[in-house]
């Protein structure tokens, strides 16, 4: 059984496909590291999400109760607030590190409406491979307004030896969206099939895999089902 923990709705981004940051939750609603207590062990892996996580400042107690639960714990940020993130790694090297990246400097900027968000970004994926830490990797959300940055962000993931993640806009309670809309079905697919051609060309069986859920994105984009959730 997985997790997913958002231990926090507040977020310092200001995403177009994403609006939790509209809908901000108080401090002190906030769920607490003694409430996870209750759930039960066993959990093969568990992803700590917001809005954004290192908004808190006390990530590492989730960390000391999650770890006793699960196999794995990943965290997804948006890579900004880097000294948190190092942090946290230095004393939990064997947690992942999951950036949020939605194309290149301009690209990102704009979709996530944050200025110096990718710079920020990319500086804590580097430092987190400068310290040696193991489990990093990044990923991009695709829109209409990403397309082109899809495979030039994969081929920067592969330089720097990181794990590269995608999904495709879509609507949710939980981003509190439901206008997100793909017009540009076709070139995505066409992207998304030159992806999957690299992704089968290399020599590592994890993105073989990935191959076959970026297949399975692609029928998704279609209006048909994933294939993996």
């Amino acid at each position: 059984m997985d997790g997913l923990i958002a231990i926090t709705y507040r977020c310092n981004a200001r995403c177009k496909m994403c609006h939790i940051w509209q809908h901000p939750s108080k401090s002190s609603e906030e769920i607490t590291p003694k409430d996870l207590e209750k759930i039960p062990d066993g959990l093969r892996f568990v992803n700590i999400t917001g809005g954004e996580p290192f908004i808190r400042d006390d990530v590492g107690d989730f960390i000391e109760v999650l770890r006793k639960k699960a196999g794995r714990i990943v965290i997804s940020t948006n890579g900004f607030f880097t000294d948190k993130i190092l942090d946290i790694a230095k004393k939990y090297p064997d947690v992942g590190i999951r950036v949020s990246l939605e194309g290149f400097s301009k690209v990102n900027d704009y979709l996530r409406g944050m200025d110096g968000g990718f710079e920020r970004g990319l500086k804590t994926l580097v430092e987190l491979h400068a310290m040696g830490h193991k489990d990093i990797g990044f990923g991009i959300t695709l829109s209409d307004d990403n397309i082109e940055d899809l495979l030039p962000l994969f081929h920067l993931s592969e330089a720097m030896g990181m794990e590269f993640a995608t999904a495709a806009v879509h609507n949710s309670y939980y981003f509190h969206k439901e206008d997100n809309k793909i017009m540009r079905q076709n070139e995505m697919i066409k992207a998304l099939e030159q992806l999957v051609n690299e992704l089968l060309t290399t020599s590592r069986p994890k993105n073989w895999f990935r191959a076959y859920f970026n297949h399975g994105l692609i029928n998704y984009v279609r209006g048909g089902k994933r294939l993996l959730p």
